[in-house]
């Protein structure tokens, strides 16, 4: 089968880290690790295990960081190489182990975690006990090669192939009213969700999001799905952005950046603007919850000085580690900074749901429709051309550039 397999080995990584940033999106991922190759299609490795054969892929801003390499080497330690890339998905169900309980044809979203139970361990650690598989203490370990999951496992493939495997436990069933473009949003509002109902509580006051890329906007949608009486601030860099957070929901959007975007930001919450001897502002006041979704230094270091104090920063955007951050605010003013990662079990009202699960349901409802989102689409055979889109997020307006691994 075709499939999108990154293989890292240290010269190129190094190249990559050298030279990358100033090359063209082009030239940038023809000297990524990503190649398009013919692979075996993976086997299932037990009785509980199907195949699922791939209808719809995202890129993620997680994809395009092994096309920069700017990630951090400590998280090789939860992958195995080569792995086949992507983790949203949505799919079919092509074959089944005899103890799977589903049956070929049913189409499905793969929650793409390898936690626990897909690893084999009757007993579950802790974190799996209480619901929290996402920090699970065993990603590295059991039947599986490491991996937190499809995108960064070698044995079970990953959404920009053809056909990838996965535990019974991961699948989610999509309702026959949900078309696959809807569908293939459930992983990255999956993440949103639990940022969302972890981090910012029911009267959370003025909700800050900096970042208008796909996680950013799915996190705005997430916040006026779960958390309506917030008031939702959103810093978007280009107007395409900011415009599709207006649809989705956010209050007020703002698309200034330094001392103008402080200036603004001070406006809406009642702050005051304060000037250090040297270096960038600071506020006194500010937002009550800033949810940083740009995955850069540059938008850690706004999020930092835009909370009040004692005010929360959760870290949903994936920066590696980031550049030019001033931690001042953390003891000065005892700003919280929390990260997240993936998804969980959540408790919401009298039930604990997977934030997974809940992502299908409220799409299928209606409440959150990320379809206009979706900028581009491509065929597997031209993923070179799609990576190169979902760079150019100025010049294409790419927002969300999905693959189609059939074609």
């Amino acid at each position: 089968m075709r499939a999108v397999i990154a293989d890292l080995s240290i010269p190129r990584f190094l190249a990559v880290r050298a030279v990358g940033r100033w090359l063209p999106p082009a030239a940038l991922v023809r000297l990524s690790p990503l190649r398009l190759v013919e692979v075996p299609e993976p086997v299932l490795p037990g009785p509980e295990w199907v195949a699922v054969r791939v209808r719809l892929a995202g890129i993620c801003g997680s994809d395009l960081h092994l096309v920069h390499q700017d990630v951090s080497p400590s998280a090789s330690v939860y992958a195995s190489f080569p792995f086949v890339v992507g983790h949203e998905n949505v799919g079919a169900v092509a074959a089944a182990g005899p103890a799977a309980g589903v049956a070929p044809g049913q189409r499905v979203v793969v929650e793409p975690l390898l936690p626990c139970l897909p690893r084999g361990f009757d007993a579950p650690c802790p974190a799996c006990r209480r619901g929290d598989y996402n920090l699970c203490e065993r990603f590295a370990e059991g039947r599986l090669p490491a991996g937190f999951g499809q995108g960064f496992c070698r044995d079970v493939g990953g959404a920009w192939g053809e056909v990838m495997v996965a535990h019974r436990s991961q699948l989610v069933p999509v309702p026959d009213a949900l078309p696959d473009e809807h569908a293939v949003f459930a992983e990255p509002l999956a993440c949103a969700v639990h940022a969302v109902l972890r981090h910012v509580p029911d009267a959370a006051g003025t909700v800050l999001v900096i970042g208008a890329g796909a996680m950013g906007l799915a996190t705005v949608a997430a916040l006026r799905a779960l958390r309506p009486a917030a008031r939702i601030v959103a810093v978007a860099r280009y107007p395409h952005q900011a415009a599709l957070a207006a649809h989705l929901g956010a209050h007020q959007v703002l698309t200034s950046r330094g001392r103008a975007l402080y200036d603004q930001v001070a406006g809406l919450v009642g702050a005051r603007v304060l000037q250090p001897l040297l270096g960038r502002p600071l506020l006194t006041g500010g937002a009550d919850v800033t949810l940083e979704c740009a995955g850069t230094g540059r938008a850690l270091d706004d999020a930092l000085r835009l909370t009040r104090a004692g005010g929360a920063v959760v870290c949903v955007g994936i920066a590696f580690a980031p550049r030019g951050v001033d931690w001042t605010p953390l003891y000065l003013r005892e700003v919280r900074v929390v990260g997240t990662s993936y998804y969980a079990a959540e408790r919401v009202g009298a039930r604990t749901v997977r934030a997974i699960e809940l992502a299908v349901e409220l799409l299928a409802a209606g409440r959150v429709d990320l379809r206009p989102l979706v900028t581009h689409r491509f065929p597997l055979r031209h993923v070179a051309s799609a990576l190169a889109t979902a760079l150019d997020k100025r010049g294409r307006r790419a927002v969300k550039v999905l693959l189609e691994p059939a074609g």
